[in-house]
């Protein structure tokens, strides 16, 4: 069964040069316990593009069952979809937060802290 996982603490982009062009989106978490996998962000679907130009994705994977860990554990996940003329950025859906990124800054987010540019990361 897929449910959204606990937290979100990164989002990256880039954009592939197909026709049309694709957004791919990466995501970094944690999951509550052991035995989480298949990560992936699922886009929302909209009848009327958002006014925000934010293209919302849900951060979901596969939940374990049976005896698991209750230990904090990483995850990672990734979602594509068309480019489109409207979008501006991407917001990223957990069960406790979420994170947006603007597709102008070409930034990665840790936690509403820029961190690197390009998805290559930068000293500190």
């Amino acid at each position: 069964m897929e449910a959204k996982i606990y937290s979100v603490q990164t989002g990256c982009f880039h954009i592939n040069k197909s026709n049309p062009p694709q957004l791919v989106v990466n995501a970094a978490g944690q999951v509550n316990s052991s035995g989480w996998s298949n990560g992936k962000l699922l886009p929302w679907v909209y009848v009327v593009p958002p006014a925000d130009g934010i293209q919302d994705f849900d951060f979901v994977a596969t939940a374990p069952s049976g005896i698991v860990l209750w230990v904090i554990s990483p995850i990672g996940g990734e979602g594509t979809i068309e480019l489109e003329n409207w979008m501006k950025g991407v917001r990223i859906h957990t069960s406790s937060n979420s994170i947006e990124v603007m597709l102008d800054d070409k930034s990665c987010v840790v936690e509403s802290r820029i961190i690197s540019t390009m998805g290559i990361p930068q000293p500190h």
